[in-house]
This record gives structure tokens, sequence and C-alpha cells, in this order.
């Protein structure tokens, strides 16, 4: 399976450990905008929406700096949560859904 080479190829880790480290993702995504670990979310987005309705609560484990929660808002889904190890992802998810309508207090 063909994966995109993150935007800074200077913070992959050293070591499969690394990604267990909150300053390794700290570093990368104080660099790094965004990135999808698999795809995106238009290629399974017919399944998301055969199982997860707007009425629905979603929590993102990691998310990162994917846009998973963005486009699921777009679709309607507006009870997100989203977490991560990194203080800096998580801050940066939280004003990318506030830039985009997201209600602060939905954060």
């Amino acid at each position: 399976m063909d994966r995109p080479e993150p935007e800074n190829p200077d913070v992959l880790p050293s070591t499969a450990l690394a990604y267990l480290d909150r300053n390794y993702w700290d570093k990368r995504f104080a660099q790094e905008e965004h990135y999808e670990w698999f795809k995106d979310y238009s290629h399974f987005r017919h399944i998301v929406l055969q199982h997860i309705k707007p009425q629905s609560s979603v929590l993102e484990l990691g998310c990162g700096n994917s846009q998973l929660c963005e486009e699921l808002y777009r679709d309607g889904i507006t009870e997100l949560t989203c977490i991560d190890l990194s203080p800096i992802a998580v801050e940066k998810m939280k004003q990318r859904l506030i830039n985009k309508g997201y209600k602060e207090g939905q954060t």
C-alpha cells in the first residue's frame, strides 16, 4: 500500500519506540500541518455514514493532524471529541475546527 510521505521527512522517528514518545509527536505536529496515516475520509465516507449519524458522538483517538473530524463536522456530525498524546496536536486541531465554524465550547 502506498502511503504519502510526511511533509518533512526529518521528523520521521529513528526507532519504532519513538512513536510512544510525546516529544516526538510534539516536534512533528509543530512542523507538519496535515497527514493521513491511511486514506483520507473520501475513501471510506460511505461506510462511516452508514453507521455514524448526525446525532452520534464521535471520539477520535490519536487525532494528530488528520482532517477526519473536520470532514465529519462538514457531514453534520457535530458531537466530536479529538484527543491525542500531543498537546500541540490537540491545540492545533481545536484552532482548525474553530476556524471552520465549530463552536469553541464543543472542542
